[in-house]
């Protein structure tokens, strides 16, 4: 029952995002894949919506050929995989319910993640990326058409490692993430 809770609370989540049909979710697109070595990361990510919490568990390989994103409840019960290869996103839900965007769920892990660089190249005109640096924290500014759409600060410089918080301003949830 916790598990489908949890569940039901993060397709109200990003069916929300996805609802108004062509809006600014959908017409930001994902950016290419990272280059390089691929990299690993197991986290704990609390989601907040509407007044409340949920704790998930998120296992992810971020690599130059593939992103394979998991959510799973803190018991380890599968909600979401997510895979993309540069090209196409493919999903599989699991406990049934509505379909979950994944390419929401990509662009957040991609502003977190990918390098400033990367990002800028992928976005329409109408967006813009802002990052900062100031005494060895990070905070990365997404806008569009002026706009502040989504904040993402972080405890430390170094973004693997730090703990982060993404503040989605326009769609109104916010995840905060650390690395396991």
């Amino acid at each position: 029952m916790r598990g489908q809770l949890i569940l039901a609370t993060i397709l109200v989540l990003f069916t929300g995002c996805s609802s108004a049909g062509k809006g600014p979710a959908q017409m930001r697109p994902l950016a290419p894949l990272l280059p390089g070595d691929s990299r690993q990361l197991v986290q704990h990510i609390a989601v907040q919506y509407r007044g409340e919490q949920k704790d998930l568990m998120g296992a992810s390989l971020l690599g130059p050929e593939l992103v394979k994103i998991s959510l799973l409840t803190p018991e380890g019960v599968g909600l979401l995989d997510i895979c993309y290869d540069g090209h196409e996103v493919r999903a599989e839900q699991y406990l049934g319910g509505k379909s979950i965007p994944p390419e929401a769920l990509l662009a957040d892990m991609q502003l977190v993640y990918w390098p400033l660089q990367s990002l800028r190249d992928a976005l329409p005109v109408q967006w813009s990326l802002r990052e900062e640096r100031d005494g060895g924290k990070r905070r990365r500014q997404l806008f569009f058409r002026g706009e502040l759409f989504t904040e993402v600060t972080y405890s430390s410089d170094d973004i693997w490692r730090a703990r982060v918080q993404l503040d989605q301003k326009v769609l109104g949830y916010s995840l905060n993430i650390k690395n396991l």
